[in-house]
């Protein structure tokens, strides 16, 4: 189990590396109907394809007060990729890598490159931060990726909604913890994914979480959630200075 619940949080997409699925997915036609659904709401794969550079802060917010921020620039045509945030020491830590090439690339702390060992735990931080952090960016348009199990749950009433349920599990070998759990909340009315619920590698089905997703907003052509908060309102994932384009932005990896 993780070490605490704010761990989790920040950990808990990590299945969604790009790594190649190693069984054969199985997917219930129903859910995958609402997947697809889903993705045409965002804006469909052709919108995705289409933008190059993604721009984004990734904030965390636990009991009113900012806790973790990290910006991110992504070019997803060719894996470039930039991330910076500030460690628990205070210190500016930047690393520039391929997210095809998990392992390689450069890392500075406070503007000192940093070599060896200091350099490889910059960069398996740094990759494991993309992991996260964009899967709480995209996930419900990464519904249909290879590796990904879908099954349907049916229908569910929340808040006085209606929801077709998706449940989500993972192919051994995908990613990194392939044994989490998670489940699609896809509103009947807008088709977008207002709702996720998740159980975690280690956990049991009594610590079955949830957050809401809101402020669903139009970036770079395609609607993406910019908000999402547990039921109490204890812990608040939200994205800021998001933003997207078709062209290429070489100067942000230099």
């Amino acid at each position: 189990m993780m070490p605490n619940r704010l761990s989790a949080l920040l950990l808990l997409a990590l299945h969604a590396a790009p790594i190649a699925a190693l069984a054969k997915d199985t997917r219930d036609p129903a859910a995958v109907a609402v997947a697809t659904r889903t993705l045409d709401a965002m804006g469909g794969a052709p919108s995705f394809a289409a933008l190059r550079t993604l721009k984004f802060d990734f904030v965390v917010v636990r009991d009113g007060k900012e806790v973790a921020r990290y910006h991110h620039v992504w070019d997803r045509w060719d894996g470039r990729y930039r991330v910076e945030g500030v460690n628990r020491e205070g210190k500016t830590v930047l690393s520039l890598f391929n997210v095809q090439e998990p392992g390689e690339g450069r890392s500075f702390l406070d503007g000192k490159a940093l070599t060896g060992e200091d350099l490889k735990k910059a960069l398996d931080r740094a990759y494991g931060r993309f992991i996260n952090d964009t899967y709480w960016l995209l996930m419900p348009a990464k519904m249909l990726d290879p590796g990904v199990n879908l099954a349907s749950e049916g229908e569910a009433e929340k808040d006085g909604k209606t929801y077709d349920v998706v449940r989500l599990t993972f192919g051994e070998g995908v990613g990194l913890t392939p044994h989490d759990t998670y489940w699609a909340y896809v509103s009947k009315e807008s088709g977008l994914m207002e709702r996720w619920e998740f159980v975690l590698t280690g956990q049991e089905a009594k610590d079955r979480e949830a957050f809401a997703w809101t402020d669903w907003q139009t970036v770079g052509g395609v609607r993406l959630c910019l908000a999402k908060s547990a039921p109490d309102g204890s812990t608040v994932i939200r994205f800021e200075r998001v933003s997207g384009s078709s062209a290429a932005d070489d100067a942000a990896f230099k």
